[in-house]
């Protein structure tokens, strides 16, 4: 089955970029240059039963300004539970991508963009599309920003058990944010990623071997910990073990309860455990 990809973009020029670079054997492409004649196609779309993987949504359309891209987004975020959206533009400022995140947008793209940088981050978006968890026989819809109380700090290398907990956590109703550290490195995700970590309720560490080697891990348990100090019992961190030597945890973090999971034959008692923490905790006060 083809993956279904819809560009919006104002310029017929950027069209025909980027459709070179969609292989047609592996990809159903539609173009279009406005959110009316995109809406259009995606109500068609549902009728036929046809799910759109990824939204390329220009910032900026034909009058040049957000608002027809923004209220296209909404409309994506509200109708369309797995399509995933990356904002493209010439220009792009951090508060710009945040405005845009924050409505739903999952990543960025500046163009021109290089042809590698391109087809990761399709691939990226299309893999997380397509393994969207199905909880009740429907595919779970993404939870708005506003509604997320967990930030998830890990390392690409362990995005495959970040990945999991998000999953559980969406299962249960909790929304998280799950971006990997290294996205630090960059000026327009920095402070999207320091603000989720600002405004959660609980920093749920994922602790691996290779974590306190990072600097950009590093700068997200510093940011925690000052957060602790400051909030106190208002904000929880809680440290999950994974891959990694009971040597090699650091005094400040053993001192902590910890989910260790570490030993193999105990993990799904002790995430189950956790799971239901964490709904005690976030449960809404009657």
């Amino acid at each position: 089955m083809k993956y279904v990809v819809v560009v919006v973009d104002d310029s017929k020029f950027v069209h025909k970029l980027i459709e070179k670079l969609f292989d047609p054997n592996l990809f159903d492409a539609h173009f279009f240059t406005s959110a009316e004649e995109t809406k259009k196609a995606l109500d068609t779309f549902a009728t036929q039963g046809r799910n759109v993987d990824l939204v390329l949504l220009d910032i900026y359309l034909q009058e040049g300004t957000k608002d027809e891209s923004l209220a296209l987004l909404e409309f994506l975020t509200k109708t369309r539970k797995r399509t995933q959206v990356i904002v493209m533009s010439g220009r792009l400022a951090s508060e710009e991508f945040a405005e845009f995140y924050y409505k739903g947008a999952d990543s960025y793209l500046i163009k021109p963009f290089p042809e590698d940088k391109f087809t990761t981050s399709i691939k990226k978006h299309i893999n997380i599309a397509r393994h969207i968890p199905k909880f009740n026989n429907a595919p779970l819809a993404k939870i708005k920003i506003d509604k997320r109380e967990i930030f998830i700090g890990h390392l690409t290398t362990d995005t495959k058990l970040a990945s999991f907990f998000r999953d559980e956590l969406m299962k249960n109703n909790i929304g998280s944010w799950c971006e990997s550290a290294e996205l630090l490195e960059d000026p327009i995700w920095k402070p999207v990623l320091t603000d989720a970590i600002n405004s959660c309720k609980i920093f749920l560490l994922l602790l691996s071997h290779d974590t306190l080697r990072s600097p950009y891990m590093k700068q997200e348990i510093i940011q925690a910990f000052n957060r602790k100090k400051r909030d106190g019992n208002k904000f929880l961190l809680i440290p999950v073990l994974y891959n990694i030597k009971a040597n090699e945890v650091p005094r400040q973090i053993t001192s902590m309860h910890c989910v260790d999971l570490t030993v193999a034959n105990k993990r799904t008692e002790h995430i189950r455990s956790l799971m239901a923490s964490l709904r005690k905790i976030l449960k809404p006060a009657n």
